[in-house]
């Protein structure tokens, strides 16, 4: 249903008129409800005086003709948002939005064929081609989740300890995702952890007041000789021949105070364990039922897990111990204790703040594919990048965020030593010679910390397919001065990037990874090169910027 249309026919029962002023109708209403707009589409929305918000779109701008009137616009988004509508009175109206590009049909075109909606006049032809892109949307988000999921669970995963409590820390994992990853990689720490704490359980000495009789009572203190003179309802009058009676004026006690010292295992320590086994527990059986039924993940290790778990939590020393009211922070058994020491780093990384995933997480529940997209490279180029540096003792380590950090380190170490860092903070003096620059992906020959490590070159992941030609770059440069467009900035934004980061950075090569049809390299003495790879630029035969197609393989549903 075009929106625009029904606007004009007053048959639409919406608390706002909403229209793209290209001319056209680039906005729809499913019969679901979901509102479908286009990326780069710039959108007019006349909600009679209401407030009109759009989270994490921050440019909404206000008519300067009609003051009820805004105009906004997606760009580079292509996924799920809302609209909000908010009256006088603070009441809000909910509408769901989803963000389309046209880019779906140049992606797998030879099995989808191209949609180009501007040159569909027909209303009702224009929302079937809407729906076949929907389609194609959802098809293409269930393949980049999919090769994400399946590339990542091929990995070993690191998460490394924060190194002070100071790290912000969680109540528990981001989400199911992360909670695979860590549970797939640390199985044998956690159950190694937990069955060296048993074998050197903690215990502690309970004294116990206890009103005993004299025959039941195994010691006599100070203490139990004052309570009987202190307790004279205790003493009862005693027959002939009891020797006590003859110092209590004819009288025996019949109670006295006695302390029974026991062991027991409800220390701090312990409570804290119980706690971390029943949280495992928990996120086991969250991510069996999450992933449980799905080809892509291997669950056999979270079974196996789950199973160790569960008969550790079988052992009846935890019948005694208490539930945790306080993280025993200063406690020494808990920081040096064997087993004890290792489950609380096990814990620190399982709580600590990690960006990686919950941003990942996120994407795909807004099937942000542009996010995804970014993802879904990494992990493509890690497995690529694997067949020519080592994969063997292939590692993807994650450091989580803490003070001096962001959002703390996440890179992939290779069997030759270099390292895939994912958006890792490339500062001045350190790497750069002037400002601080952020490329998705940054190639190392080894730790970035030491002084002889060399970055060998950046990639930036774009969710687009339009390549600007070296040949009409001059001509797209001067277009953007005659008639700026965005996309037309977009295009050129992309260059301009690659080379800021190259001449900054002092790396062989910058490149975009998109999902086009052609590889173009701009190298420094040859010039324009087609199709590279990237072996090429790795073993330095090329230098300079380029496009490398990154496509995922999408094939249409039966």
């Amino acid at each position: 249903m075009c929106i625009e249309k029904k606007n004009e026919e007053r048959n639409l029962n919406l608390p706002f008129q909403l229209g793209s002023v290209e001319g056209s109708c680039w906005a729809f209403l499913r019969e679901s409800g979901e509102i479908v707009l286009f990326e780069w589409k710039t959108y007019e929305i006349d909600a009679n005086g209401a407030k009109v918000i759009i989270p994490g779109l921050e440019d909404i701008q206000r008519s300067g003709i009609n003051k009820d009137t805004f105009t906004f616009t997606f760009k580079n988004y292509i996924g799920k948002s809302r609209l909000i509508i908010e009256d006088s009175h603070g009441k809000r109206r909910e509408f769901p939005l989803i963000v389309l590009s046209e880019k779906f049909g140049k992606i797998a075109s030879e099995y989808w064929g191209v949609i180009d909606l501007s040159k569909i006049e027909d209303i009702k032809e224009r929302e079937k081609a809407v729906e076949k892109l929907i389609e194609r949307f959802n098809i293409l988000t269930r393949v980049l989740t999919d090769d994400i999921t399946r590339i990542s669970s091929q990995l070993n995963f690191s998460i490394k300890s924060p190194t002070a409590f100071t790290v912000k820390e969680s109540d528990e994992p981001m989400n199911e995702l992360f909670a695979y990853h860590y549970l797939r990689s640390n199985k044998e720490r956690i159950i190694e952890a937990f069955e060296t704490a048993l074998r050197k359980i903690k215990r502690k000495l309970v004294v116990e007041e206890e009103w005993l009789r004299p025959d039941e009572i195994d010691e006599i203190t100070p203490e139990t000789m004052l309570s009987i003179v202190q307790h004279p309802e205790h003493l009862a009058p005693a027959g002939k021949g009891v020797l006590i009676a003859e110092y209590l004026n004819g009288y025996v006690p019949t109670k006295v105070l006695s302390f029974q010292k026991y062991e027991s295992f409800d220390t701090p320590e312990n409570r804290f364990a119980k706690y971390f086994l029943s949280l495992l527990i928990e996120w086991s059986e969250r991510v069996l039922e999450t992933f449980g039924e799905s080809s892509k993940c291997n669950t056999k290790p979270i079974r196996e897990l789950l199973e160790e778990l569960e008969f550790i939590g079988s052992d009846p020393i935890w019948s005694d111990v208490g539930e945790m009211e306080m993280f025993p922070y200063t406690s020494q058994a808990l920081l040096k204790g064997d087993g004890y020491r290792e489950l609380l780093e096990l814990y620190r990384e399982f709580t600590a703040y990690v960006p990686f995933f919950g941003e990942l997480q996120k994407a795909i529940d807004n099937k942000d594919i542009a996010t995804l997209y970014e993802y879904w490279c990494f992990f493509k180029l890690v497995e690529e990048l694997g067949e020519f540096l080592g994969r063997e003792r292939l590692k993807l380590i994650i450091i989580p965020a803490g003070e001096l950090s962001e959002s703390g380190d996440v890179y992939a170490q290779f069997d030759n030593g270099w390292r895939l860092y994912y958006n890792k903070r490339l500062t001045p003096q350190k790497w750069s010679y002037s400002v601080t620059l952020r490329p998705d992906f940054s190639l190392f020959t080894g730790n970035p910390e030491q002084k002889r490590t060399k970055l060998i070159g950046v990639f930036d992941a774009k969710f687009k397919l339009d390549v600007v030609d070296a040949n009409k770059f001059a001509e797209e440069d001067k277009k953007m001065e005659r008639e700026p467009t965005l996309q037309t900035w977009a295009k050129l934004e992309d260059i301009y990037k690659m080379h800021t980061y190259r001449d900054a950075l002092n790396a062989r090569f910058a490149v975009v990874l998109y999902p086009g049809q052609k590889s173009v390299f701009f190298d420094v003495k040859r010039g324009k090169i087609e199709e590279f790879n990237l072996e090429e630029i790795l073993t330095g035969i090329y230098r300079g910027v380029g496009y490398l197609k990154f496509v995922p393989e999408v094939v249409e549903n039966e």
